[in-house]
């Protein structure tokens, strides 16, 4: 099955928030995060349906995980489910960050349209 991905709200503001805290520090380690982002999304893409997520018993749904890491072994987790042939990418957690609550979950239908 060809599957496509759909990045939710919060995982763009997510994703685009960890950039911007890696950026203060260092543009390079930013990229180099990105690159790594990046790449994990294409994992996804060619075996979606490995990994579960910890929060996965607590929700309706199969929410799974990928984890990556930075080049100083930080480690970051892209949370994410399929319906059908879409991977709706949901979260991206950094490191230290806890594990995500049933109602901090933000699934597409809790979106609002923009």
């Amino acid at each position: 099955m060809t599957y496509h991905i759909e990045t939710t709200g919060q995982a763009k503001a997510d994703r685009d928030h960890c950039y911007d805290y890696i950026a203060e520090r260092s543009l390079d380690g930013a990229l180099r995060w990105l690159e790594a982002y990046e790449t994990v999304v294409e994992s996804v893409l060619e075996n979606p349906h490995r990994g579960f997520a910890p929060e996965n018993p607590d929700h309706e749904e199969e929410i799974r995980q990928r984890l990556f890491k930075t080049r100083h072994g930080l480690q970051y987790r892209l949370l994410f489910l399929i319906r059908g042939d879409t991977i709706y990418i949901l979260h991206v957690r950094g490191p230290g960050q806890d594990l995500m609550a049933r109602d901090e979950l933000n699934r597409p239908e809790d979106q609002s349209p923009a």
